[in-house]
């Protein structure tokens, strides 16, 4: 069994919690500690029940607690050299935090989940994504703060059961916004984020006979609405004739969680 709960999506904060059997780990932590303690606990999640940390790349958005989550909880933290550094995590002597690199793997809990690693395409020192997997080879692929969706990133995600990627802007809303000349012409990069339209693009490439939920990740407020972002996605899943659960992940709330391979519904009890 593997599930996902993402606790905040988005410019103000994001982290996910994923848990299999045995193990449970936070999936970046750009909320604040007590915000991730306080939305953990909202999905019967205890903080002290965190076996590692995996940080994508050293934007705040994604690492604000990771120093209190490596010195005061003693958390394992994963990142690569490059995030580590820009992320000033305290180095081996005052906590554990351990280096991870492009095609790497991490093993937890003598295979009770397993972690794979894919470099981005973003402007970070050094980002990468994760897919985690539980002992029977289920697997949860996440992918935010894309420029492009990289032939190193569509292999590694392809065919997951359940598939969290960016749908950050929709390109036309962030050309006419507020947002200043610089920032647009970052984001719209290869290093940027990823739009609604390119994301639903890659969509036939990703989704595979066994994905069964789809979450549209790292919203924008100011260039996207969750609804737009909703209907490109939905529309594409339309188009490739399947019918599988879409979610729109908030800044604000947890999603649900998404799980595979778990108890049916009436045994969960016995």
């Amino acid at each position: 069994m593997i599930e996902v709960s993402f606790l905040g999506s988005g410019s103000s904060g994001n982290c996910a919690v994923i848990r299999t059997e045995k193990t449970t780990v936070l999936l970046d932590a750009g909320l604040s500690l007590r915000e991730t303690t306080r939305r953990l606990a909202l999905r019967g999640v205890s903080i002290d029940s965190i076996d590692a940390v995996f940080l994508t790349h050293e934007h705040s958005d994604h690492v604000r607690c990771a120093y209190e989550l490596a010195m005061k909880k003693g958390i394992p933290t994963y990142a690569t050299s490059g995030t580590a550094l820009a992320a000033k995590l305290p180095g081996p002597l005052f906590a554990d935090v351990r280096r991870v690199v492009n095609g790497g793997e991490v093993i937890l809990r003598q295979g009770d989940l397993n972690v794979r690693i894919a470099s981005t395409p973003h402007d970070g020192a050094e980002s990468v994504c994760f897919v985690f997997s539980d002992g029977q080879g289920r697997r949860v692929g996440v992918a935010t703060d894309l420029g492009h969706l990289s032939r190193c990133v569509i292999e590694a995600l392809a065919g997951c059961d359940i598939l969290g990627l960016e749908a950050n802007h929709d390109e036309d809303l962030l050309r006419d916004g507020g947002y200043p000349a610089f920032l647009k012409r970052r984001i719209l990069s290869d290093v940027g984020h990823l739009s609604n339209d390119a994301a639903a693009a890659a969509l036939p490439e990703l989704i595979g006979p066994r994905t069964s939920a789809l979450l549209a990740l790292h919203i924008s407020v100011h260039n996207n609405t969750w609804a737009l972002a909703a209907q490109i996605f939905g529309d594409a899943l339309s188009r490739m004739g399947a019918p599988i659960p879409l979610e729109v992940a908030r800044p604000d709330v947890p999603t649900e969680w998404r799980s595979v391979g778990g108890l049916p519904e009436s045994e969960k009890c016995r």
